[in-house]
């Protein structure tokens, strides 16, 4: 009776250590390749396009700044709006806790949106001011703030499908492990939120987006000798 206790005791010491050791082979297993965007969206442009998210690829807004005005500009405004150009995206280099652009262009950028953001300090009235994480309701009438949209029939007009989802959300939950996934192959795009399509919108909406690659390598590909 002694030696099989002494036995089942031995074999339950080994399969607690066999068990122990399985999550330390899954820690050693390397994270999938990761990109992170720096996106630019001049808000007097409806969207832009970031990237494609290949099948269970998954992303989320890291950071995103930036406020918009949905009135009637003045001439100055207009003229430091059409100084941002068009939209970007591109990858950066950069870590999880700091994220920067130090191109020019990034750096041009930010000195025109402080500018035109300066601006907005002086109205006596900022009904009509919407930073980039504002969450529309129907007191506003539906309009500012961004959201990311993979896939829906109408990129162009939030209706809140499953494709497409507030910056706001994005930024309430940017832990990795929240990353929103793709089930099949979608071009994912930034958007500003704006029910009658105003086009003399003033501002740039601008950001970080983490993409996880979860894709399996693409075979196949011959080799030029």
């Amino acid at each position: 009776m002694v030696r099989a206790i002494a036995v089942f005791g031995l074999a339950g010491v080994l399969l607690a250590l066999g068990t122990a050791r399985l999550p330390l082979a899954a820690q050693n297993n390397p994270r999938p390749e990761a990109d992170i965007y720096h996106w630019v969206l001049p808000v007097d442009h409806d969207g832009i396009e970031v990237t494609v998210l290949h099948p269970n690829d998954c992303y989320v807004v890291q950071q995103a700044k930036g406020v918009a005005y949905f009135g009637a500009p003045s001439s100055e405004l207009v003229e430091l709006q059409r100084k941002l150009l068009i939209p970007t995206a591109h990858v950066v280099a950069s870590s999880d806790k700091h994220f920067e652009c130090q191109l020019a262009s990034c750096i041009n950028v930010e000195v025109l949106a402080k500018t035109i953001e300066g601006q907005f300090d002086g109205f006596t009235t900022k009904r009509q001011l919407r930073a980039v994480d504002h969450s529309p309701s129907p007191i506003d009438d539906w309009y500012g703030g961004a959201y990311t949209d993979v896939g829906s029939e109408e990129r162009e007009r939030f209706r809140n499908a499953p494709e497409q989802r507030m910056l706001v959300q994005h930024l309430r939950t940017t832990r990795r492990s929240n990353c929103y996934e793709a089930k099949v192959p979608r071009a994912l795009s930034i958007h500003v939120r704006d029910q009658n399509n105003r086009r003399n919108r003033i501002g740039v909406y601008r950001g970080f987006l983490y993409v996880e690659h979860h894709h399996p390598s693409i075979v196949g590909e011959t080799v030029a000798e």
